[in-house]
């Protein structure tokens, strides 16, 4: 397996588009996953998979940097640079300026302020509830899986996902509702 991905490599390097396809295939999957979790929470789905793609054009566009024996390596360096730069700009873009808000954008602004709090509060919970629990949840809520999707990928029974999920919405509804956010 190891050869065949250095000359694939190899193969990049020379600017073979089907060997660069062939990368793209095995390695999205890692991308996505190292992405998703360096953003913690922080990044839209399409924002990840925007991140994922530019992972790729990176490696594409600069492969004459590539080590055949190391490009697994390289390109988790790259997703990761990529991630961590889009967290630092999307940090910024999020600190408010109270002088700057004009009074019909206030609304706005205040639905905008309000929502962030509710997410950084979810977040919170997400981490008290802990793993598996937290990952089951993302999974189910925020990228749609079902519990045998989620079975399959967790090696876990789709009867002890079903449960899982019943008894982590439960911990989050208490750990919200202690913090003021009931229904």
């Amino acid at each position: 397996m190891e050869k065949e991905i250095e000359n694939l490599a190899k193969r990049i390097i020379e600017g073979d588009e089907s060997a660069f396809e062939a990368i793209v295939d095995r390695y999205m999957p890692l991308v996505s996953t190292i992405i998703f979790n360096l953003a913690n929470g922080s990044l839209s789905k399409a924002d990840i998979e925007e991140l994922t793609s530019d992972t790729f054009v990176s490696l594409w566009y600069n492969r004459e940097k590539i080590q055949p024996d190391k490009i697994k390596g390289y390109i988790c360096c790259i997703a990761k640079n990529k991630a961590k730069n889009k967290l630092k700009s999307v940090s910024r873009h999020q600190i408010i300026d109270i002088d700057e808000i004009d009074h019909e954008d206030g609304l706005v602004v205040s639905e905008e302020i309000e929502n962030k709090i509710i997410t950084e509060v979810l977040r919170e919970a997400l981490d008290i509830i802990g793993e598996p629990d937290k990952e089951i949840i993302i999974r189910h809520y925020y990228y749609y899986q079902s519990s045998t999707e989620i079975s399959d990928k967790m090696g876990m029974k789709s009867e002890t996902v079903k449960s899982r999920i019943k008894r982590a919405r439960e911990k989050l509804k208490n750990i919200l509702a202690e913090r003021g956010y009931t229904k």
